[in-house]
């Protein structure tokens, strides 16, 4: 039976590809491509830039499909933007994908697919979907499945991934064989709303001058000894060494950030691990666990996932024990919870704890 697919298309490679796909297999492609910032003059990677738009429209006519612009900006600030600098000022580290996949792809996309009267939203992760459950990507190297983990069941039984099965190298022979432009497209490798990376001169634009986490403050050992001075919270995260301006023969790691305090606390390399983690603001893809789960969590999306058992506790949190320590798990990151290549939920990491 043909189906009407919304398929959400940034102006890349991949969500070209995806509506290709969906099209060859004879359903009707309806092309939407997000506006997410009011006044993008160049594009950073998904957020609808002049550009992008006109990439999107090009593939869509290629294709011989529809193509819309959605503008959505103000829910992209409401819902991404504003609580990205807020984590950085209080201190933690966001994780804006997750937000994003949440609020928009599989949010204001999934009502507006429902009101358009489309089956289904596709989008060019590389993620797959069999019976209503979610998996990595073939690709595990593109694998995106950990920016998906908070999809409920209701998205997932509308969510269509047409290049989860591919491997890029095989997403852009596809896309040169069918003559899209986005064929050879540079991917974005960063916050697509933050220019150059440069997180601390976005959130300091963005936010007023005298906010808390943007004021200088001690750098601090664990026990209460200042050894310098730090630039504002909202330029740290848990793990990094660089930056710190500390010197000493040993090299120092920031362990924790101190919102009350308003300090950087550093420590030694085998500080900066943690064989548990609390986490919040759990959900799970197939309901929660009536118990303790054995499983593999991932605490970034480039770690590799780790054995641990998931206990899940009231009010929507988690405790998680590690196997073996993992290095620097950062308050406001997303854990996420796999079963081989089943992902059956996550949270957002409320803290670490408990070293080796």
């Amino acid at each position: 039976m043909r189906k009407r697919v919304l398929v959400a298309m940034s102006g890349g490679v991949d969500s070209s590809v995806a509506a290709a796909l969906v099209a060859e297999r004879g359903d009707e492609a309806v092309g939407v491509t997000m506006k997410l910032l009011a006044r993008a003059e160049t594009g950073f990677g998904c957020c609808g830039s002049p550009a992008d738009v006109d990439d999107a429209k090009r593939v869509a006519e290629r294709l011989g499909i529809v193509h819309y612009v959605s503008d959505m900006a103000e829910i992209f600030e409401s819902k991404v933007i504003r609580p990205y600098l807020d984590a950085y000022l209080g201190g933690t580290t966001p994780n804006p994908c997750v937000e994003c996949n949440r609020a928009l792809k599989f949010g204001h996309l999934l009502a507006l697919s429902e009101a358009w009267g489309c089956d289904a939203v596709a989008t060019g992760h590389y993620a797959r979907v069999e019976d209503g459950r979610l998996f990595k990507a073939l690709d595990r190297a593109k694998d995106q499945s950990y920016f998906l983990y908070s999809l409920d069941a209701r998205a997932l039984s509308r969510a269509d991934f047409p290049v989860g099965g591919l491997g890029k190298d095989e997403v852009r022979a596809k896309a040169r064989a069918l003559g899209l432009k986005t064929a050879d497209k540079p991917e974005s490798m960063e916050t697509c709303f933050v220019p150059n990376r440069d997180v601390r001169a976005f959130v300091a634009a963005r936010a007023d001058a005298a906010a808390p986490g943007l004021a200088p403050g001690p750098i601090r050992d664990r026990r209460g000894r200042e050894l310098g001075r730090h630039a504002g919270l909202a330029s740290y995260t848990v793990g990094q060494r660089s930056g710190l301006g500390l010197s000493g023969p040993d090299p120092r790691y920031v362990v924790e950030l101190d919102p009350a305090e308003n300090a950087v606390i550093v420590g030694a390399t085998d500080e900066v691990w943690s064989r548990t983690i609390a986490v919040g603001a759990m959900t799970w893809t197939r309901g929660a666990p009536a118990g303790a789960l054995r499983a593999e969590v991932r605490i970034r999306h480039r770690h590799a996932p780790a054995p641990a058992v998931v206990e899940p506790g009231p009010n929507a949190t988690a405790a998680i024990r590690f196997d073996e320590p993992q290095r620097a798990p950062a308050p406001g990151q997303a854990a996420v919870v796999y079963s081989g290549d089943e992902v059956v939920g996550g949270g957002t990491i409320l803290r670490g704890g408990g070293g080796a």
